[in-house]
């Protein structure tokens, strides 16, 4: 199938050739001799790919490439530049604004045919990656927004805020499987400027120490025993995108200060490299674990915990958000199933209150992993609760409502310590509270910071300036 091309030269000879050969080859050809006309064609024609000369009697072919890509935005048309030989600077200046190419004149048709192609190749390329990454952006949206709690759709909001944002540091909080990675993904497909870069990630968790620091600043050929050949590493990899720093609380201290010196200058070295590169890169870390107790036991720098935590999302555990598991479950159902080739219209009764009597340890990802293997034992067409495989114990019995807090008499004050007659401080006070709430909340901070009426960042924050050791309330399903 042809393409719409604009051909835009003052030569009225080249013109003339250049749209018979391409015509030739399929494509709808039109002209124009200036830049002014060439726009107006542009308007009218929605071309994709134009071929500009540099010196047009009414206007540098810069201005003419820079206002079609203004007007076009998104759907702007690849610009191949013609330039008179021997003007390279004027070629380089071209593709550093934006022109797909260059041709030097006099043209060779063959070329420009080729050239052509080239474009256009691109072009159905780029197309096709923006429709990837926007089918990957919905389904990543279907999945995390289907439920119903007030809690995930504050996640959301969280996350739409910061993508407007394109350099803000953003650190996600939350439990083994409850969503960490799908957030980041959120972000980064809804941030203009770095949605169309890579998103790339680092476990950080999962790669032995002594290769964390090659994975992700790269090396030169040299540098070590092994290093055969130069190789970029994961900041090059995610430049103008997302790098996605995952298990940061199990990143070593050294390689802690390292990264703590591209966040304040968004510069870096290769390993064994000599020269300074930049770090065109929107950082976002995860952790399961509390960085602020970390800090404290001094596993993690606390200027790097500060330099990260610009901008924070906690997501809540699916045991505290129940009223999500059954939206979710039934998400995963149709996806799977259909995967499957499985006509599975639902869940049981009996199904649906197993689901909700469980308490989940492993969260969102647990629940997707039972419903796949449900739909892999089940041979009807609804969900039995004999296909769904639960481990552990059932759910304890509902905590009190959200916006209560539990009717029974307030802790007793704390010892006024070594002065009898020195009533006890403020802190002392919160402290007890403290204890207090976590102890008949089972260390479940989220909980109390319900019943406070605060945020979950404010009650941990609080713990950590406290020293409060929380495991001594958790049960086996641990926060954090």
């Amino acid at each position: 199938m042809g393409a719409r091309i604009l051909v835009v030269d003052d030569e009225k000879t080249f013109r003339v050739v250049a749209q018979a050969a391409l015509a030739a080859e399929g494509h709808d050809v039109r002209t124009a001799a200036s830049g002014g006309e060439a726009l107006g064609v542009a308007r009218a024609f929605q071309p994709q790919v134009v071929v500009l000369d540099r010196n047009l009697p009414d206007a540098d072919g810069l201005a003419v490439l820079e206002r079609l890509r203004e007007e076009g935005g998104e759907d702007a048309p690849l610009v191949v530049m013609a330039t008179a030989y021997g003007e390279i600077e004027n070629a380089v200046h071209a593709l550093k604004a934006g022109a797909f190419d260059y041709l030097t004149k006099p043209i060779q048709l063959p070329a420009l045919v080729v050239t052509i192609q080239k474009a256009l190749e691109t072009r159905r390329l780029r197309r096709r990656a923006e429709g990837l990454s926007g089918a990957a952006r919905r389904r990543l949206e279907r999945e995390f927004c289907v439920g119903a709690s007030a809690a995930m759709r504050a996640v959301v909001e969280l996350a739409a805020k910061v993508a407007t944002s394109p350099d803000t540091t953003v650190l996600v909080e939350g439990e083994s499987g409850t969503g960490k990675q799908v957030v980041a993904h959120l972000v980064h497909f809804r941030t203009p400027g770095r949605r169309d870069g890579p998103f790339v990630e680092l476990n950080c968790a999962a790669i032995p120490e002594t290769l964390l620091e090659s994975e992700l600043f790269g090396f030169e050929k040299g540098a070590f025993t092994d290093a055969k050949r130069a190789k970029p590493g994961l900041l090059e990899e995610a430049e103008g995108g997302t790098l996605f720093l995952d298990e940061i609380g199990d990143m070593p201290l050294a390689t802690q200060a390292k990264l703590l010196k591209v966040l304040e200058t968004q510069v870096f070295r290769r390993l064994g490299g000599v020269r300074d590169l930049q770090a065109d890169v929107r950082f976002l870390a995860a952790t399961h674990r509390e960085l602020a107790a970390e800090v404290a036991a001094g596993r993690f720098r606390h200027d790097l915990f500060h330099r990260l935590d610009v901008f924070r999302i906690t997501i809540p555990p699916l045991r505290e958000r129940r009223e999500d598991i059954l939206p979710l479950a039934r998400f995963f159902l149709g996806e799977l199933a259909a995967r499957a080739g499985k006509s599975i219209r639902g869940l049981a009764p009996e199904t649906e209150r197993r689901l909700l009597a469980y308490a989940f340890p492993g969260n969102v990802r647990e629940l997707r992993n039972v419903i796949e293997r449900a739909v892999v034992l089940e041979a009807g067409d609804v969900l039995s609760p004999e296909s769904v495989l639960l481990r552990g114990a059932p759910a304890p019995a509902p905590a009190p409502a959200p916006d209560a807090a539990p009717p029974v008499a307030p802790p007793p004050l704390p010892a006024a310590g070594a002065d009898p007659g020195r009533p006890p401080t403020l802190g002392e006070v919160e402290k007890a509270y403290l204890e207090d709430l976590l102890a008949r909340a089972g260390g479940n901070k989220s909980q109390v910071a319900r019943w406070m009426g605060v945020s979950y960042p404010t009650v941990a924050k609080k713990i950590a300036d406290h020293g409060i050791d929380v495991s001594r309330w958790k049960d086996d399903a641990p926060e954090s």
